[in-house]
Formats: C-alpha cells, sequence, structure tokens
C-alpha cells in the first residue's frame, strides 16, 4: 500500500479513470506491489528497445532485400529478352534491312528500325548502357536468319554489400538476350 501514499487521484489532471482502473485491477488482483510501481517508473536501459530494433531492421531489410534484387535481375533480363524479340520481328520484316549495332539510348538508329524498336523497349529496362547488335546472317542465299543480340551488364545491390564486408564479389554481371528470326525478304 505503499504506492497509493504518493499516488493522489485528484493531482492527476489526465487519465484518471485509467489509473483508478488500473489501480483497481491492481486491488482485485493483490499485484499492486508490482504493476503500479513498473507503470510508473524510469527504466535505466531506456534506449536498449531502440538500439535492438535498428539491429534487427538493418539484418531483416537486408534478408528481404536479397530475393527482390534478384527478382529484379530476372525482370531487367526479361525486359532484355522481350526488347531483342521485338526487335527481331521487326527486322524479320524488313525489306530493307541493314545489319547495325548501338549503344543505348541509340539516338542514331532511324525510325521504325530494328535497332530503334530494341532501344524502345529498352528505354524502360533496367540496363543503362547496353550494346544493341542487329546481323542478317547467311550471305546472299535461302533461309537468313536475323539476329538480334542485347548485352548488358546488372548491378546487384547484394553483391555490393559482400564487397561492403570485404567478400570478393564481382561488379556487375553481363546479361546477353539474343533472338533469331527468318528473314522474310528472300528466296
Amino acid at each position: 500500500m505503499l504506492v497509493r501514499k504518493w499516488i493522489h487521484f485528484e493531482d492527476i489532471p489526465v487519465g484518471v479513470k485509467t489509473v483508478k482502473n488500473i489501480d483497481n485491477k491492481c486491488q482485485k488482483a493483490r499485484n499492486c506491489s508490482r504493476v503500479l510501481p513498473a507503470l510508473f517508473s524510469r527504466s535505466k536501459s531506456k534506449g536498449q528497445a531502440l538500439v535492438e530494433f535498428t539491429l534487427v531492421f538493418i539484418l531483416l531489410l537486408i534478408v528481404a532485400w536479397i530475393p527482390a534484387d534478384f527478382g529484379l535481375a530476372l525482370y531487367t533480363g526479361q525486359l532484355a529478352q522481350n526488347a531483342a524479340r521485338d526487335g527481331a520481328r521487326i527486322a524479320a520484316a524488313d525489306p530493307n534491312l541493314v545489319s547495325g549495332n548501338c549503344d543505348m539510348p541509340c539516338s542514331s538508329a532511324p525510325n521504325g528500325s530494328a535497332l530503334q524498336a530494341a532501344a524502345n523497349r529498352l528505354s524502360s529496362a533496367l540496363l543503362p548502357g547496353a550494346h544493341i547488335d542487329v546481323t542478317l546472317q547467311g550471305g546472299s542465299s535461302c533461309n537468313r536468319l536475323v539476329t538480334v543480340t542485347i548485352t548488358g551488364s546488372y548491378s546487384f545491390f547484394f553483391y555490393r554489400i559482400l564487397r561492403f564486408l570485404g567478400v570478393s564479389a564481382p561488379t556487375s554481371v553481363a546479361l546477353t538476350r539474343q533472338t533469331s528470326m527468318r528473314w522474310e525478304h528472300q528466296c
């Protein structure tokens, strides 16, 4: 009952009902000596929870980012594959196809060309500085193929973390996607 002597319910302007309810429940449970001092005392380890949360949050963030990073790399590879497929489709239908290559953003590629189609598709991709190569294979005979190759590099965030921790990891991984189609304007 020592607690009742230093808590005056009349002097507490806010939350009077809450304190009275706690006091009533405390008396019913006969745990007054443990509950109220624990509620109103200041702990000596005031910032411990914040430090623990910070350490655990960083680890959880890294663990959650690793699968997301690999998924982003897979998505980037799929965007490059779609760009190569679109470029090859347009190149296969082009009667005046000329082999060529360019580096992103391919501003010098003529409009309507396979290079421009692949560059437009890659503009939303995550491959800055990708290299696009369009080749017409097979000489002057029948069964010629149009091949569009897209090469770029993807920098994993996970590798950056490993390098930060002192583990040797590559700075980036090469992504190469290639599509070949039959050129329609032949024999």
